[in-house]
């Protein structure tokens, strides 16, 4: 895909290094392109569907064991996210957490928190979400850049 002649190049892995007891710890986090591999593991809870009176059929979004399921859901789409994110880091290994296991994924938060504080964690969850999407503060930068270029234009 090009724009103007130039050619769009793919997204590239966020970095950050974490300084800790004389080592640096480097965290990758490539951007998560699609999410079908989580959403065939993983499908969207269907809320429950009732009849109402008079036999129209309709759906209980207010029913308590589907909003528990699509709470659970969301925390398991988030945490999958920031593991398929963070296999960008090179030789990173999860000892509590296992790939194809849903209920697990949750536990890369402890493993975390047996390493690093919380302001640390907070880093390494971030640039998965700057990766994964962007980050207000760079399209404003852009923006001002590209409008700066524009008033530099000369008027006929």
């Amino acid at each position: 895909m090009k724009i103007n002649g130039l050619i769009i190049e793919g997204p590239r892995p966020e970095v950050i290094v974490i300084p800790k007891n004389g080592v640096e710890y480097v965290f990758k986090a490539a951007p998560v392109l699609s999410f079908k591999p989580f959403e065939d593991m993983c499908p969207v809870p269907n809320p429950p569907e009732i009849i109402k009176k008079g036999g129209a059929k309709s759906f209980d979004f207010e029913d308590k064991t589907y909003n528990d399921a699509i709470i659970e859901w969301a925390g398991r789409k988030n945490s999958w996210m920031i593991l398929e994110s963070l296999k960008a880091t090179e030789g990173l290994e999860w000892d509590e957490v296992k790939e194809g296991d849903p209920a697990t994924w949750g536990n890369y938060r402890t493993e975390l928190a047996k390493c690093f504080t919380d302001p640390e964690i907070v880093q390494i969850i971030n640039i998965v979400h700057i990766a994964c999407g962007l980050n207000q503060e760079k399209i404003e930068e852009a923006t001002a850049r590209f409008l700066a270029t524009e008033d530099q234009t000369p008027s006929e």
